[in-house]
C-alpha cells in the first residue's frame, strides 16, 4: 500500500514500511537524538533510498497523536493524513 503526503515529494508516495515495534522504537529514538543517523540507518540497514529515508524521517511524529505540521492533536491511526492540513504522519505509538 502506498502512502503519500500532499505537501511533499515524492508526489506518488512510497510503499508503507513494515517495521516491527522494536524497529519503530529504534528509528524514532535515532530521529529524536540524531536525525542524520536515522536516515543513514534506514539506508544501510533497511535498504531504503536516500529520498525514501528522508521522507520517512520527516513524517515520523515527535509526539503520538499530534500532527508534525499543524499541531492537530487527535490522530489515532498509524500512517494517517491529518484531517486538518492533510500532511502525512507516521504516528507511531512509542514507549519513551
Amino acid at each position: 500500500m502506498k502512502i503519500k503526503c500532499k505537501n511533499c515529494i515524492p508526489e506518488d508516495g512510497i510503499e508503507k514500511p513494515n517495521f516491527t515495534q522494536s524497529e519503530k522504537q529504534e528509528i524514532w529514538k535515532l530521529k529524536t537524538e540524531k536525525p542524520i543517523f536515522a536516515v543513514k540507518t534506514l539506508i544501510d540497514k533497511y535498504k531504503f533510498s536516500q529520498k525514501e529515508a528522508k521522507y520517512i524521517i520527516a513524517h515520523i511524529n515527535s509526539n503520538y497523536g499530534k500532527c508534525n505540521r499543524c499541531s492537530y492533536n487527535n490522530l489515532v491511526e498509524e500512517y494517517k493524513n491529518c484531517p486538518k492540513c492533510k500532511a502525512l504522519n507516521f504516528n507511531w505509538k512509542i514507549d519513551k
